[in-house]
């Protein structure tokens, strides 16, 4: 049994908290938050045995096997690291960190100390997701020449929010536009070699809405869209020489559908829930295996995406104030 701690105690880790019991092999025995009322209330809602307000105690606590860092962007490296140096393993939100440099620094530090470490890119255990890559793989729809994806939501414009702060490393591309440039390349099964991204800034600094457009060695072109400002439909399509595939809701895929000449298909996941509980799995197991990284989730899957993100804010000019 692998036993959990929790790090920041906001809407990710309320459903994280619900998932885990969905679990063979993870057990949630201990939360840490910024204030012992906050702690409490989460570990009483949830019925986890232990709530800490300060850190030192939680990190030195022999029962938590594993942490989930569930902060917003600019403290993941903090408790990242602080967490490796007291040998939990660690499952960290994304984006694993705000640029490349730091997510490789903390990627090394668990390595030299041999602690698993994953970034929660939760879509890539998705059933759904895993189909449809299958059918790519099987050759279904032919060589890929084409992707779209979108994932925008409207939200209410407060700089003190993680989404609008730059201070917190807000803004689409880290909160939801790592989302589409992960399926883009988890599709292709490469990175690509050209970029280019065009972005609308907010009165705060961070990028607002943004176009992203990826060329990969095949010449198949990926055109990705995300934003905290508008409501997208969410979906993602997979256009290939034979036929298409399209994932409805694509980061928490529940379905997926393919249509071509020969043959059409739907795959349903019937889980109930959203889904967080696949990823777990995957640390439990990888943990148990005595594992410092996923195959699926692997550390050059995270340094690819924080590379990939570098650029793009390099071409919309965003940097963050403690860069």
């Amino acid at each position: 049994m692998i036993k959990w701690g929790i790090i920041g105690l906001g809407a990710i880790a309320n459903a994280f908290a619900k998932e885990i019991n969905e679990t063979e092999n993870g057990k949630l025995v201990a939360v840490y938050g910024r204030t012992e009322t906050k702690a409490k209330e989460f570990s009483n809602n949830y019925g986890i045995e232990k709530f800490y307000s300060n850190i030192d105690e939680f990190l030195n606590d022999n029962d938590i096997d594993a942490v989930y860092i569930a902060t917003p962007h600019n403290y993941h490296m903090e408790y990242a690291t602080k967490c490796i140096n007291a040998k939990k393993h660690i499952l960290c939100e994304k984006p694993f960190s705000y640029n490349k440099k730091t997510s490789k620094l903390v990627l090394d530090l668990a390595k030299e100390n041999n602690v698993f470490i994953m970034e929660a890119l939760w879509t890539l255990f998705l059933p759904a997701i895993k189909e449809a890559k299958r059918w790519i793989d099987e050759d279904k729809i032919g060589n890929i020449k084409m992707i779209t994806a979108n994932f925008g939501f409207k939200s209410k414009e407060d700089i003190n929010s993680r989404l609008y702060n730059p201070n917190l490393a807000g803004g689409a591309l880290l909160d939801v536009g790592i989302y589409t440039i992960l399926l883009s390349n988890f599709m292709m099964s490469d990175i690509p070699k050209e970029i280019n991204a065009t972005s609308v800034m907010t009165r705060t600094n961070v990028d607002e809405s943004d176009v992203i457009s990826l060329r990969y060695e095949n010449d198949a072109l990926a055109s990705l869209t995300c934003s905290i400002a508008l409501e997208t439909d969410n979906t993602a399509v997979i256009y290939g020489e034979k036929g298409k595939i399209i994932i409805p809701k694509f980061h928490m895929a529940k379905e997926a559908y393919l249509y071509s000449k020969n043959e059409e298909l739907y795959f349903k996941d019937n889980y109930n829930k959203s889904g967080y509980k696949y990823e777990i799995i995957e640390v439990n197991d990888c943990i148990k295996n005595n594992k410092v990284e996923s195959d699926i989730a692997s550390h050059k899957v995270t340094l690819d995406l924080a590379s990939l993100m570098d650029i793009v804010r390099s071409k919309i000019g965003l940097v963050y104030p403690f860069e």
